[in-house]
């Protein structure tokens, strides 16, 4: 048996799946490279992957190589291989070409170049010339060109391996038939999951494709059997009889695979397929009659229906009554819009919010894999995702996020993650148990469950999704605890200096796997930052550490959204101490002109405009706080004209400044040296000179709040006789942070009538 070397293409990302494949089919010496991987392999080898290949766009024989250094090499090249070895000049060609790596020419040139070389061999030869068909060739060559060296090979695919031939009618955004079948294999769906009891659901079916895909693999069924055509067939060193031999193996295992699924319904559907346009369901309908699997159809094993999503349900099994009946596996496959081919409105956010929503209500106990065009849009849906991957679809970047939704235990106060994981085995843990925990550990872990006590009800109640569990409660334990479900931020407090730092570090350890085993969160879901004391420049700076680029995902609190980044910064995006205040401020702006100072990223700005306030302005001298500000309004639906955003130093700004607000919202640095100022702005020194100008900034009866979060902070007395100030901040302060009530002082100041 003679050993060949092969290439075979594949989208991007996708090419562990195709080295397993690859593997499965008998090859050897395999190589991964960016886009593919190369093989070692028999003819037969090839043929199984061209038949069997889920996730490959071609496989590639290279036949000749040579050297290109400038553009007339390729044509010279291509005049010097001998194809009439390996095709007939009667057959019809077409020539694509890749180039990596240089820039001597395009890649149209270059295939243009070598069908060139060829016709002139074959005037030589024979005096004929091959004819070109660039739709269905008879013969389809490649020539890929890396730096200075080009490679001529027989596409023994032919058209791309993705067409698996069934699909007659589309929709618009459809998934390709390859990518469908990575999102499947990637979240877990193979033939072992359909081994026994399950369903399978794609909400949002489109014409079809994952569908499909999951019952051929399901069926083990070859993707590539309804095919009418592959690229070796015209090849002179084709195979037929091996080549009849494979398919009649193939069919024989599709008809294996059918029996054993038809048995295993026992006369329900196991395969579920909704779409709100009927046009997708019939498209899905036609699709699933022309494949390999129609026989499925018609037995009864595929439900196709028009269905909103949003309205409607889950599909409800058969047995679902019978004690006796085996566990029924739940999964959901879904490619909803995501705004690059489709509509790109503002509302695509809100479309993936009520999907979460909708996710979490009606589908527990199911398994969720979700493609989808931005990892915002994935986020947007607020579930916690197992696992993320990056998939191709076509030329777009998408993301691949499985979730789980787990069957609801009301008897847990864990308030961490979105759902708690039930009976999870030992080994599929990846937080420590609280016997693996030290003692100290402990300790922290006994306080955080006894704060979640104490909270569970306001949780419970719905005032807060996110909050503080813990704050520094016990001095061994200086750390801040934060609840983002699925996230936990911990803020170290820096310890002194005359604090062992090996005891420190110790301590830190042992207080975030105190979080990690009370949360039942891994690792990743655990942002540890530090928070230190901050002076001049240094103050709400981006973390030093290398992060990446900046990772959003939203929030709720009391109705409104919000965007928060637990990773890029020191602070998250939302001040959850001010979530009281922000609250007094919604309920105050009905009518009124609403100033933020120091807008950070504009959440009370929200709330202002949510209260009704008739306009907001915001200001603050950072470009990014300012951009984010804009996302928060944007995303409340907060976009006209009569809400503004300033980009400056506040000081410098209310110099100038000749308008007057009805409510005024300050809350400033402790420390500030904005780029636009020579000097540093003190609160406690300069906050008498700024509260006189914000101050004189109101309208008639106007209010003034002044909050800070300076634990030394003490309000001038001479202004308590300039202005009617009262200290409100026993109002400002809910019960996650009424254990440590100096987090903020907050004062509503009025300016004395007649001044």
């Amino acid at each position: 048996m003679e050993i060949y070397t092969f290439f075979a293409t594949c989208p991007v990302y996708l090419e562990e799946l195709l080295k397993t494949e690859l593997e499965s089919f008998g090859a050897t010496e395999i190589q991964m490279a960016h886009g593919g991987a190369g093989f070692n392999g028999s003819i037969e080898t090839a043929y199984r992957a061209c038949l069997w290949s889920r996730i490959a766009n071609r496989i590639l024989f290279p036949l000749v190589s040579f050297d290109a250094e400038k553009p007339e090499d390729i044509k010279a090249g291509a005049e010097g291989f001998e194809w009439e070895n390996h095709f007939s000049a009667n057959a019809t060609i077409a020539v694509d070409a890749n180039l990596t790596k240089t820039k001597i020419c395009t890649p149209a040139y270059a295939a243009l170049s070598v069908k060139d070389g060829i016709v002139d061999r074959a005037r030589k030869l024979t005096g004929k010339r091959p004819s070109v068909d660039t739709d269905n060739p008879d013969i389809r060559l490649n020539i890929h060109i890396t730096l200075t060296r080009a490679a001529i090979a027989l596409d023994l695919s032919g058209a791309g391996l993705h067409k698996r031939g069934y699909r007659i009618e589309t929709v618009k955004a459809a998934v390709r038939e390859n990518t469908a079948a990575a999102v499947l294999l990637r979240s877990g769906w193979d033939r072992d999951a359909a081994s026994s009891r399950f369903m399978f659901l794609d909400p949002m079916c489109g014409s079809g494709t994952l569908i499909t895909e999951a019952l051929l693999i399901a069926s083990d069924t070859a993707p590539g059997i309804s095919r009418k055509r592959f690229g070796f067939e015209k090849w002179l060193h084709h195979r037929p009889e091996l080549w009849s031999k494979l398919k009649a193996e193939a069919e024989q295992r599709r008809r294996t695979g059918i029996a054993a699924l038809i048995k295993t319904a026992a006369g329900e559907p196991l395969f579920f397929g909704r779409d709100l346009n009927p046009a997708a369901v019939t498209a899905a309908r036609t699709n699933l009659r022309n494949s390999a699997a129609a026989e499925l159809y018609k037995a009864g094993l595929i439900d196709i229906s028009k269905d909103d999503f949003f309205k409607g349900g889950p599909p409800s099994p058969a047995q679902q009554d019978d004690k006796e009946a085996p566990e029924i596996s739940r999964f959901i496959a879904v490619n909803p819009p995501y705004g690059e081919r489709l509509n790109k409105n503002d509302d695509m956010l809100l479309f993936y919010l009520k999907m979460g929503e909708v996710f979490k209500k009606k589908y527990s106990g199911w398994k969720i894999a979700l493609l989808t065009g931005h990892r915002e849009l994935s986020e947007a849906v607020g579930l916690r995702a197992e696992k993320i991957n990056t998939v191709y679809n076509g030329g777009i970047r998408c993301i691949l996020a499985q979730f789980r939704i787990f069957e609801n235990r009301p008897e847990d106060s864990r308030p961490g993650a979105a759902e708690a994981i039930p009976d999870a085995k030992e080994s599929d843990r990846s937080y420590p148990s609280f016997g693996e925990l030290s003692p100290g550990a402990q300790m922290m872990y006994n306080r955080l469950k006894k704060n979640a006590k104490q909270l569970k009800k306001w949780i419970n109640s719905g005032a807060a999704e996110c909050y503080r569990l813990y704050d520094a409660d016990m001095p061994e334990y200086s750390v801040a605890v934060d609840i983002y479900p699925p996230e936990a931020v911990i803020q170290e407090y820096a310890p002194p200096k005359t604090i062992d730092p090996v005891a420190a570090a110790v301590r830190l350890n042992e207080a975030v796997q105190a979080v990690q085993s009370w949360l039942e969160l891994d690792e990743k879901q655990v942002k540890l930052k530090q928070r230190k004391k901050q002076r001049g420049s240094s103050q709400y700076e981006k973390k030093e550490r290398d992060y990446g680029s900046a990772r959003r995902r939203i929030i709720r609190e009391h109705g409104l959204r919000f965007y928060i980044d637990t990773e890029t910064y020191l602070d998250t995006g939302i001040f959850l101490d001010s979530r009281p205040i922000r609250k007094l401020i919604k309920e105050s702006a009905e009518g009124k002109s609403f100033l933020n100072l120091f807008c950070y990223t504009g959440t009370a700005s929200v709330y202002a405009a949510a209260g009704g306030a008739v306009s907001t302005t915001s200001v603050d001298a950072s470009s990014t706080y300012l951009d984010w500000a804009e996302s928060n309004m944007q995303l409340n639906g907060f976009s006209s004209e009569a809400h503004t955003r300033v980009k400056s130093d506040c000081m410098q700004w209310l110099e100038k400044s000749i308008g007057r607000w009805d409510l005024i919202f300050l809350d400033p640095p402790t420390f500030s040296n904005s780029k636009d100022r020579n000097d540093i702005f003190d609160l406690q020194r300069d906050h008498e000179n700024l509260i006189r100008t914000v101050a004189s900034r109101l309208s008639t009866d106007g209010v003034l709040l002044f909050c800070n979060n300076f634990r030394k902070f003490k309000m001038s007395e001479q202004l308590m006789t300039e202005f009617m100030i009262t200290d409100i901040t026993e109002r400002t302060l809910d019960p996650d942070f009424t254990r440590k009530k100096s987090i903020h002082r907050c004062w509503e100041i009025r300016n004395i009538k007649g001044n």
